[in-house]
């Protein structure tokens, strides 16, 4: 079996990403499997005045909406679909989702920061092209 990973945010351009995949994946033995990478909150303040309950839950709530949104463009189609949900860098979280799967194909979307902003920032699909094994097809 084939496996696709679509990274997913709740974004339109994520959203897109996950239809190409189905198109991809369609009548073959292929399964999709949905990437949601919350960032960590791990720093000194938000520890200061939440739990790690509280940010466990925030986390888990905003990854429930934005899997949520994503399954309604999934739950059409007759292909096997996976959802995980990690915490961290999403660059560095959907590599080793990639290793850890062994994920044949990455497809995302590219929300395009703007030139200043991505060359001060950088951005995931440049992470993601840059350190994975795996092809990539980002999607405009």
């Amino acid at each position: 079996m084939t496996k696709i990973l679509v990274p997913v945010d709740g974004s339109a351009g994520s959203d897109k990403a996950v239809r190409f995949a189905i198109s991809l994946a369609e009548g073959k033995n292929t399964e999709i499997i949905l990437i949601n990478v919350q960032p960590s909150y791990n720093t000194p303040n938000t520890k200061r005045f939440f739990s790690q309950e509280q940010i466990h839950s925030y986390q888990k709530e905003l990854s429930k909406e934005v899997l949520d949104h994503t399954l309604e463009i999934t739950n059409s189609f007759s292909i096997p679909v996976r959802t995980i949900v990690r915490s961290g860098d999403p660059g560095k979280e959907i590599c080793s989702e990639v290793k850890e799967s062994s994920i044949d194909f990455i497809v995302m979307g590219y929300r395009g920061l703007g030139a200043v902003k991505r060359a001060i920032l950088g951005s995931v699909a440049t992470h993601v092209l840059h350190d994975t094994t795996c092809p990539v097809m980002i999607v405009p």
